[in-house]
């Protein structure tokens, strides 16, 4: 009892300092190319996000409550920002109200050590993107669908359905996560006999279906879309590299992170087969199942598209199943390992941690901006090339003319009215008028 209470006091003292953690570099207004996006969908109307997000490669349920954030907030940039903050903050406490409950004290306390101090996850925090949330959603999902196999409530099943559904209006990734784990547990249904619940899950299949049409359409569209090329281009090794590193590394160098993964995933291999049988680390075996068919999947798909969709960006969605997987193995290993292995992961996370205060809050983030702020007349043109720079752009300057070059021609015009009437995409080179007689900024992209 004493040794239960222990753990339970260190487990909330872990999840105090570890939302602390995760945190500590959220509370800036800096944007890149993709945060920029995040931010002229939300300022959109429901009805325009949904004919925007039709031509970019997401769905947009993430949209519609920024939409929502954005009316209660009026557009805080900040507010955006720690909408990610708390999808990754309750992700870590349900280490405490759901892992712990089901799989143990030590799997639990683990699991919200590795969500609040793992480095990838201060970084997706930090971000003005859906992978945090999605992430959220996926973790939960997987949590009730195991729950189902050992109870049959009517609230798990609504829960069950009511992320599933989200997942899948949130990110492709967690389209995929989502059929896996129907699919899964169905397969389960069927194998034990269990009839009542097979019919239900069935049913619930059925209705996932039914409101996913409306988007169906849109979902084979950017298909499209991503097969005549866009912008993702990545060589499956370098690939390979950031699957394995992304989690221990963060913001940090690749390979570090990959190397600590591997020897991670050696010693849970090593419990694993130590621990006997697979009944016993049934639990583990599912997540990771899932993690890798995700992967699989998203590798197939690239390779029957010609057009790579396997990024380790969008692995995060899963990410959830990667560190309860390993968290549910480090929990039956020696404490001297679990121990080691959690000091190298913290020590990695505060030196990520270190380097993104560094960054996200100096001052000259805000230079650039601030110079044309300073400069800039009424009826000056802006135009630029990147649309990286050029996004952040258009969201800063929302009442100056602006023009974006797309040189490669890439589709993407009607994505990205989501950046307001103020952005003309051209694809030709004489995009501007030279006889006018207005002032042009040319903003250009160069990395420090």
């Amino acid at each position: 009892m004493k040794e239960k209470i222990s753990l339970k006091n260190v487990h909330l003292f872990i999840i105090f300092v570890g939302i602390i953690f995760v945190n500590l570099s959220i509370f800036h207004t800096n944007l890149w190319f993709d945060e920029s996006y995040s931010v002229g969908m939300a300022g959109n109307s429901f009805r325009d996000i949904w004919e925007f997000g039709s031509h970019d490669v997401h769905p947009i349920l993430y949209y519609y409550i920024l939409h929502i954030i954005s009316f209660i907030t009026n557009n805080s940039i900040l507010a955006f920002r720690i909408f990610s903050g708390i999808a990754i903050t309750l992700t870590g406490i349900l280490g405490f109200t759901h892992i712990r409950k089901d799989f143990g004290e030590k799997t639990g306390l683990i699991f919200s050590f590795l969500i609040y101090f793992s480095p990838i996850n201060s970084v997706y925090a930090n971000e003005i993107r859906m992978y945090a949330f999605a992430m959220f959603l996926v973790t939960l999902l997987a949590i009730y669908a195991y729950r189902l196999t050992k109870e049959n409530k009517i609230s798990y099943w609504i829960i069950f359905g009511i992320t599933s559904l989200c997942s899948i209006y949130t990110h492709y990734y967690g389209l995929m996560a989502a059929g896996i784990i129907n699919i899964l547990l169905l397969l389960y249904f069927i194998k034990s006999k269990n009839k009542n619940a097979g019919i239900t899950q069935i049913c619930i299949g059925i209705l996932q279906g039914i409101l996913y049409l409306p988007w169906f359409i849109c979902f084979v569209s950017q298909l499209n879309s991503v097969k005549k090329g866009f912008w993702i281009n990545i060589e499956f090794p370098k690939t390979l590299i950031e699957i394995l590193g992304f989690t221990f590394a963060g913001n940090l160098e690749f390979y570090i992170g990959a190397i600590i993964s591997v020897l991670v995933l050696i010693y849970i291999v090593y419990v694993f087969i130590k621990n006997g049988k697979i009944k016993k680390n049934i639990p583990a075996v599912f997540a990771m199942l899932v993690y890798i068919l995700v992967i699989f999947a998203a590798w197939a798909i690239s390779k029957k598209m010609n057009s790579d969709i396997l990024y380790y960006r969008y692995i995060f969605v899963v990410a959830g199943l990667e560190i309860f997987a390993i968290s549910f193995m480090l929990a039956k290993g020696k404490k001297i390992c679990t121990a080691i292995i959690c000091t190298i992961i913290l020590i990695m996370g505060i030196i990520n941690n270190v380097s993104m205060v560094k960054e996200n809050y100096s001052n000259a983030n805000q230079e650039p901006i601030q110079y044309i702020k300073d400069n800039i007349q009424e009826g000056d043109v802006i135009t630029f090339k990147d649309i990286g720079c050029g996004s952040v752009v258009a969201e800063n300057f929302t009442k100056y003319t602006q023009y974006y070059y797309n040189e490669g021609n890439w589709g993407i015009e009607e994505a990205y009215k989501a950046f307001g009437s103020q952005m003309t995409t051209y694809v030709k080179p004489d995009f501007i008028d030279m006889n006018c007689k207005r002032r042009c900024w040319v903003i250009r992209y160069r990395l420090l």
